[in-house]
């Protein structure tokens, strides 16, 4: 029986010393924690919200693409991860759709993800605590030592041999002083702020054989426009876990303009004209949708998604061309499966499954810290390439051993040899196609 004690025992008072730690607990950081613990390091997960998965969570069964590769285990933290999920039964998840841009994925119910990432950092033996903002860094010349929490009870500092940055946002990289670089390279255009949102009542077979009929579908949105209905620039439709209960990803509000994910008055903004978006959705689909004429609203997204903020400028900068040639890297920490998307900005194929390498989680000039995830160092459309859930937590996973080696081996993460990174992926099975170098 789950005790207050033993749950206790995973969240530690304010404060505190550990090998690694790792600052944001979405698929980044998951793969990141798990990887780190699962390889020996004292490692403790700092989570600014009020609970664990990101997107994943806050998306209402948005798909977590890639979590397999060609329908087969990627090893590693996916297997873990797909493993925990299954084992909650038909309640937790179903397969997602299989698109161009989607695929090798599960549409997961997100409180059963919420008890699975609780359940996975637990059996790792990885310390935890949500409602725990970083707002600062504690810093030695360029080396980062620790970050600087700024919640309810105050100012807190926690330190660590290595940091891992997951926040999505980038900002341990940020708050040190990295180099970063935010948006489309030409005109710093974000990617799209989305609220999700479901909806219930509806007959799915009928409503999905209307959907097939893309040509009248979008024949619908424009009517509904044109009426002066506030819409999404786009709607992708996934199944759930719950019978008549549609889960609506969305491209932001319709012409809305850029908004920058971290900005406190541009994420307002997605936030009240989402909700309004959603309603209006639901007006509109009752008298214009086949399956949905007595849909109602289930409820929103717990808060505005977020595709594209800072990436660091790192040892190496990932290209669109890398995603499109696949070329070898000798340093390889993780592949990433899929094609570019971009929303509707940029939708593209790609090399899926190519080499990314590790130089791109290291933040020139600063020491001691590897960016996960979405911060990592790429272009806008490099990061584009592959940026599905599943493929962040390959990233988080990679980070996650390099990070325990540096602590174990008490070397500075830029001066680790990486292919010690790449066999303890190896003997976690994972399969990282690092073969010797092509003549």
């Amino acid at each position: 029986m789950l005790t207050r004690k033993a749950v206790e025992d995973f969240i530690p008072a304010a404060g505190g010393a550990y090998d690694v730690i790792v600052a944001g607990g979405g698929p980044a950081g998951l793969g990141a924690a798990l990887a780190s613990a699962g390889n020996g390091a004292k490692t403790l997960l700092l989570e600014s919200r009020g609970f664990l998965g990101g997107v994943g969570s806050l998306a209402l069964w948005m798909p977590m693409n890639r979590l397999f590769a060609g329908g087969a285990s990627r090893g590693g933290i996916h297997e873990k991860f797909v493993r925990k999920i299954l084992s909650y039964g038909k309640d937790a998840s179903v397969p997602g759709e299989e698109s161009f841009t989607a695929g090798d994925n599960l549409d997961i119910h997100p409180d059963y993800l919420r008890l699975a990432a609780y359940e996975l950092l637990e059996e790792a033996g990885c310390y935890y605590r949500l409602y725990s903002p970083v707002t600062g860094v504690l810093m030695d010349g360029k080396k980062i030592t620790g970050v600087v929490v700024n919640g309810k009870n105050g100012r807190e500092e926690y330190r660590a041999k290595v940091m891992i940055d997951a926040t999505g946002d980038g900002d341990l990289a940020f708050f040190a002083g990295a180099e970063i670089v935010e948006g489309r390279e030409e005109d710093g255009i974000h990617m799209p702020l989305a609220l999700v949102f479901a909806i219930a009542n509806v007959d799915e077979e009928k409503f999905y054989a209307f959907f097939a009929d893309k040509e009248k579908y979008r024949t619908v949105l424009k009517e509904a426009r044109e009426e002066g209905y506030l819409t999404a620039a786009w709607y992708a439709f996934d199944r759930t876990t719950l019978p008549g209960v549609v889960s609506v990803n969305n491209g932001g509000i319709y012409n809305i303009g850029n908004l920058d994910g971290k900005d406190a008055r541009d994420l307002t903004v997605a936030e009240r004209m989402g909700s309004k978006a959603a309603m209006d959705f639901i007006t509109f689909a009752r008298r214009k949708i086949p399956g949905m004429e007595t849909c109602r609203l289930a409820r929103l997204g717990s808060a505005v998604a977020v595709r594209d903020t800072r990436r660091i400028v790192g040892d190496y900068t990932l290209t669109v061309e890398d995603a499109r040639t696949g070329p070898y890297f000798d340093d390889a920490v993780a592949r990433k499966f899929g094609s570019i998307d971009a929303n509707q900005l940029y939708v593209g194929e790609m090399k899926s499954g190519f080499h990314y390498p590790y130089r791109c989680m290291l933040p020139k000039g600063i020491e001691n810290l590897l960016a996960a995830g979405r911060c990592g160092s790429a272009t806008f459309l490099g990061h584009a390439a592959g940026k599905s859930m599943g493929n962040m937590m390959a990233l988080g996973q990679g980070a996650g051993v390099a990070a325990a080696l540096s602590a174990r081996f008490n070397t500075a993460p830029r001066s680790l040899d990486v292919k010690l990174v790449q066999k303890a992926l190896a003997d976690m099975g994972v399969d990282l196609a690092v073969k010797e170098k092509p003549v």
